[in-house]
């Protein structure tokens, strides 16, 4: 049976410390760079991007003002 986990994702956006839970039933830094950006409001990493080379979706993000995207597993599974 797949369950899925609660990750808690922090990042900044144009300065500005945010943060947020996300379900899910793995998290890379990609998806995570990924859902900064849409929960920022700004746009999306690109699914072809997310799925390349880290260097370039991360230099994605920072284009829409999203830095310091980082995330950790919750103690709790759902």
């Amino acid at each position: 049976m797949n369950t899925q986990t609660e990750f808690e994702i922090h990042y900044q956006f144009e300065g500005e410390a945010r943060h947020f839970l996300h379900q899910a039933l793995r998290l890379s830094q990609s998806d995570a760079l990924h859902f900064a950006t849409l929960h920022a409001g700004v746009g999306t990493v690109s699914d072809n991007v997310a799925a390349g080379p880290l260097r370039l979706a991360t230099l994605q993000a920072q284009g829409f003002g999203v830095t310091q995207v980082h995330w950790k597993k919750c103690s709790e599974s759902i």
